[in-house]
């Protein structure tokens, strides 16, 4: 019988290790552990290169709640429109609105410094006008750029602090209004506008609602496995700045908040100095002012109250209280 004769080891001859029969090399089994976590340390670097390359998508929104698109005003609301010119060229589509009632006015003007989305001709945000107007004070709300009818621009945290600080300065250099009867209010994003601009010029007081203690805090909270507050350009830290800003401060949030939730608002109160008022509320991120109005105008209007109170107490002799010059 022919044939190859199948060699048998030797004794005490033995194999190279990890290749008996039946195993695979440990090349292989080094390749199969490392593939997974290659795979999953590139989807996560791919991750944070989505969020930074995105960012700026991620927290501007001016396409969203009607877009650019401008709604007329309200036949009962007496607006005055305007074009505010930026410290960089742009303009800013402006509202203008006095008071209801010039027997009740208080004298003081709401600059607006509006959230991330939409536009200042939206009826919700006509509704939350017209109110405040009833309350006795005045309104002047803008459209940050590339937003609205404003000029188009980059958006980033600079520019947004460039417009309101525009605004203001329109507001006291060509309407006249003393900077000592502006009130600066911001909601959500605009809370972080307004506490820039707070702590950098003089005004009577200043309101809050939905505000949050910084962008990278929010976003932290947000997406928890990813380095936020290393990676994010977008900031609008207010919580470093509130010890500067000594006007009396009043808050508002609502309980139910999904978007900002109540615990970033209170955090950014802890922070604040005194003389400050914190109020709680209902209707989630945007519609407490109607879904709780009674609790919501009732802050206001007590809180504008206390601060006209020293007016009030010192007018002039033969000048009562309500016929005082704005």
């Amino acid at each position: 019988m022919s044939g190859v004769i199948p060699r048998v080891p030797s004794p005490g001859t033995s194999r190279a290790p990890g290749n008996s029969p039946g195993r695979r090399p440990n090349g292989t089994r080094r390749w199969l552990l490392l593939t997974p976590l290659a795979i999953a340390a590139l989807g996560y670097l791919g991750a944070i290169a989505y969020l930074k390359l995105n960012e700026r998508a991620l927290v501007y929104h001016p396409d969203e709640y009607g877009g650019r698109a401008m709604v007329a005003p309200a036949a009962d609301l007496r607006v005055e429109p305007f074009r505010v010119a930026t410290s960089d060229s742009l303009t800013l589509v402006t509202w203008v609105v006095p008071p209801a009632d010039s027997v009740r006015a208080l004298g003081y003007w709401i600059l607006v410094c509006h959230g991330n989305a939409g536009n200042i001709s939206l009826p919700m945000r006509q509704e939350w006008t017209r109110a405040l107007v009833a309350e006795g004070v005045g309104v002047v709300s803008f459209d940050y750029r590339s937003f609205g009818a404003s000029d188009d621009g980059p958006l980033n945290e600079a520019a947004l602090y460039r417009d309101a600080r525009a605004v203001y300065d329109w507001m006291v250099r060509d309407r006249g209004i003393p900077r000592s009867r502006i009130i600066i209010y911001g909601h959500s994003l605009g809370s972080g506008v307004a506490t820039e601009l707070a702590a950098n010029v003089e005004a009577a007081g200043l309101i809050l609602e939905g505000a949050f203690t910084s962008v990278p805090d929010v976003g932290a909270e947000r997406y928890p496995w990813l380095p936020v507050r290393l990676v994010a350009g977008q900031r609008f830290a207010s919580v470093q700045r509130m010890d500067s800003i000594a006007m009396p401060k009043l808050q508002l949030h609502a309980t139910d908040d999904a978007v900002i939730p109540l615990e970033f608002g209170q955090r950014l109160f802890a922070a604040t100095p005194a003389p400050k008022e914190f109020v709680t509320l209902t209707g989630g991120h945007d519609r407490a002012f109607s879904a709780d109005s009674a609790t919501y105008y009732g802050a206001i209007g007590r809180w504008l109250r206390t601060l006209a109170a020293p007016d009030l107490e010192s007018a002039p002799p033969g000048l009562s209280p309500s016929r005082r010059a704005p």
